[in-house]
């Protein structure tokens, strides 16, 4: 499945970053790196792939991304980005929907282990009854990086699942 021919690396998506995004980028990575959760994953947890549907314009995908280099460039873990532009009926037919980010774990033997799509599931539960103008203001609070915790806990979450 990550096979695929228009996909991108890790390393090519981010040459698709101006300099003011590669520098939040490398804050987030910062942050990420001063966290414990991720760096205290086990190797026998790490037996997994990732596609991730991404544009460098999304300003969720700016905060979701950072970790998933730091899974690609510190533990090496196989990752495959695509646009979702020119790719929304691929995206539909494994998500059924076309949103972004949207990031998917897969086993090695392809089977699912997880997925992420646009936000963690905790922070999409806060977001339920929230009157509109209170949904916006925390969504971008989310996009200035302060519920990163809930990313990085969803991930592992992720990752514990074989």
């Amino acid at each position: 499945m990550l096979e695929l021919i228009n996909a991108l690396t890790v390393e090519e998506y981010l040459k698709t970053y101006d300099e003011e995004k590669l520098n939040k980028h490398r804050e987030l990575v910062k942050e990420i790196y001063r966290s414990s959760l991720l760096n205290n994953l086990k190797k026998e947890n790490l037996d997994f792939r990732i596609l991730m549907f991404s544009e460098s314009f999304c300003p969720d995908c700016l905060i979701l991304f950072p970790f998933i280099s730091f899974l690609n460039d510190q533990m090496g873990i196989d990752v495959k980005i695509l646009k979702r532009q020119g790719n929304e009926e691929l995206l539909k037919q494994l998500t059924g929907e076309a949103r972004i980010p949207t990031v998917i774990f897969i086993n090695k033997d392809d089977t699912l282990r997880g997925i992420i799509v646009e936000f963690p599931q905790e922070f999409k539960n806060m977001l339920i009854n929230l009157s509109y103008e209170e949904m916006k203001d925390r969504i971008n609070k989310y996009r200035e990086g302060k519920y990163i915790k809930l990313i990085e806990e969803e991930i592992v979450r992720i990752l514990m699942t074989k």
